[in-house]
């Protein structure tokens, strides 16, 4: 176990245990901890490398596995290095973290001034004892905006995306567009060429075929100083090419390849080739090297091409656990409950990893690890379900909408009849029953009435 820090300063504290996981600290139930005067409640379940308190914050150490809900009874304005919202409640304040996406030191800090709470009629509000609500302007939503350069390099966002064009000494283009979501954190895109020369030495192309131009173009990404070689969804790549490069070759035959490292060859992606713009469009889930090839004119494909490989795909059945691997290959904790009804497909996130392993009969091989039965799935696969936010608890026939923020949220009560339900488009198969573990994760929010 890793060496624990902590300095106490007040009285209420339950130990912390060691940890069955990567994890060496863990918290089997509610743990109030005094910093600086402010008591802060982690919450059971709680997992971590290690943590310090001092006099005026508490420092966690994260690793993959870690999770953490941190309450205020309070309602205190949690500030943390990590810039993560709170969840402003009416009877508490709560901070939510897993992984290491933000990085591996989470350091909170206690404010010592309730946190401001928005009510529905567009105050703000103390919260609490009758406090005096100040009118607000109403912010309006900032639509992200996508990163484009003409450089070969950007940073693509998760909520934008990316585009870049790198131009040659030939006059040709190799460009690559990146939609929403396809990364899952921010991440340096680069196009680069490379000689045809030097990369087709240990690389050799297909016999029947030539590369167009002078160059092979490289496309790499990095995030955090890790190599990304795949994405969330499929990112297009988009290349252009002049006369002169194509000359004595046969112009529809142009196609996208890339080398694909694990079978040392030249794998061929389908190609849209608009010969009036003299443009090639490919789409493509990883990067590596890419090249356009062509046959000479008069030379017939011997059909010794290597096709690109299908996506794989899974069949999904009623009560499976889904997930979608990240840019890094590694699952991301967004987990889903597929549920279907005849021909109607949904899914349903499941809020933390506390919500997660209070459903017990998500362990179907009995081996007391859930997480094990969680199936790896492509975007194309999660899309083919929509996605639900309806729920009910066990025993309860009040139908809640779920809104999630993080590993926290809001329930909304939709307080209408049956008949309004279905007037206002929603659909009765996609409520999911649920438990009230489940249901009491999420905090209660405004009703959803019938305008």
């Amino acid at each position: 176990m890793k060496k624990i820090v902590i300095t106490i300063l007040a009285l209420l504290f339950i130990p912390v245990m060691a940890g069955a996981t990567d994890d060496a600290l863990s918290f089997p139930q509610n743990t109030n901890l005094d910093v600086g005067g402010v008591i802060l409640e982690v919450q059971a379940n709680g997992l971590a490398d290690d943590m310090v308190v001092d006099a005026t914050s508490v420092t966690f150490t994260l690793s993959t596995n870690s999770t953490l809900v941190i309450r205020s009874a309070a309602r205190d304005t949690l500030s943390n290095n990590f810039g993560k919202g709170i969840l402003c409640g009416d009877t508490y304040s709560q901070l939510s973290v897993s992984g290491t996406s933000f990085g591996t030191s989470f350091v909170v800090t206690p404010s010592g001034s309730a946190c401001l709470l928005v009510t529905g009629g567009g105050t703000v509000t103390s919260g609490g004892g009758g406090g005096v609500a100040i009118p607000i302007t109403p912010i309006t939503p900032i639509t992200p905006t996508t990163p484009i350069t003409t450089t070969g390099e950007v940073t693509a966002t998760v909520v934008g995306g990316g585009k870049t064009t790198l131009t040659t000494d030939e006059n040709a283009t190799a460009a690559v567009s990146l939609p929403v979501n396809a990364v899952s954190v921010s991440t340096v895109i680069a196009i680069t060429t490379e000689s045809k020369a030097t990369v087709t030495t240990s690389r050799p192309i297909p016999s029947n075929r030539n590369v167009v131009g002078s160059y092979v173009y490289n496309y790499g990404a990095t995030a955090s100083g890790a190599v990304v070689s795949s994405f969330n969804s499929a990112v297009t790549l988009t290349f252009t090419y002049t006369d002169e490069q194509i000359s004595g070759l046969t112009e529809s035959s142009l196609r996208v390849f890339y080398w694909k490292e694990s079978t040392s060859e030249w794998v061929v992606l389908t190609t849209m080739v608009d010969a009036n713009a003299n443009t090639l469009v490919a789409d493509t889930t990883h990067f590596t090297y890419f090249a356009i090839m062509a046959l000479t004119e008069g030379v017939k494909d011997e059909g010794d091409l290597v096709e690109e490989e299908a996506p794989a795909t899974t069949t999904i059945v009623d009560g499976n656990l889904i997930r979608n691997p990240n840019a890094f290959g590694l699952a991301q904790f967004d987990i889903y409950i597929v549920k279907l009804v005849g021909t109607k497909k949904f899914k349903r996130l499941i809020l933390s990893p506390h919500v997660f392993e209070s459903y017990e009969h998500f362990d179907k091989d009995g081996n007391g690890s859930p997480w094990n039965d969680v199936l790896d799935v492509n975007q194309t696969t999660m899309d083919q379900q929509t996605t639900s936010d309806l729920v009910r608890a066990v025993g309860d026939p009040k139908v809640y909408r779920l809104i999630a923020s993080g590993d926290t949220g809001t329930k909304r009560w939709m307080n209408m009849t049956a008949v309004q339900f279905i007037a206002q488009g929603h659909n009765s198969d996609s409520i999911y029953e649920i438990n009230a573990t489940d249901r009491n994760a999420y905090t209660a929010g405004v009703d959803i009435t019938v305008e």
